[in-house]
């Protein structure tokens, strides 16, 4: 038998079978959260000065993106606005890409951190919008559970 905290909170139990549960994006955002940490470190974005801002800038949202994406993994059902952040910080990320295109950062960077902006904002809609429909699903049960 599966107890209801574990039920309610992680990616197994009996209501999950033949499903995608909003953990799964939220797995492979902690999975871009990472990369968007190390990554300018092992591509060597070839910057003159290694703590620039396009460096300081991945780190961090990299940081928030994987605790975040964490936080999620564990909780899919709850907190799907924490999702709906990690969308927006794939925007901010991306956005400020085509910002440092024309200020003449190398291609590397730029590529980066588009694909890592627009993986974030596909991620994170998809881990939302999987929450928001769950828990539709979960409100249409408990009401016909209730009628009968």
């Amino acid at each position: 038998m599966v107890d209801v905290v574990t039920s309610r909170h992680f990616w197994i139990g009996p209501g999950t079978e033949e499903r995608m549960t909003p953990s799964l994006p939220s797995s492979l955002t902690l999975l871009v959260g990472l990369w968007l940490g190390f990554a300018p470190f092992v591509v060597h974005f070839g910057l003159a000065d290694p703590s620039g801002f396009v460096d300081i800038d991945d780190v961090v949202l990299a940081i928030v993106v994987s605790v975040l994406a964490m936080i999620r993994m564990t909780a899919p059902k709850d907190l799907p606005v924490l999702s709906l952040i990690n969308a927006a910080a794939g925007v901010w990320l991306a956005g400020t890409a085509f910002l440092f295109s024309a200020s003449g950062h190398p291609v590397r960077a730029v590529v980066n951190d588009v694909v890592c902006g627009v993986l974030l904002v596909a991620l994170g809609v998809t881990s939302a919008v999987l929450t928001y429909r769950q828990r539709a699903a979960a409100r249409r049960e408990a009401g016909v559970a209730r009628r009968v």
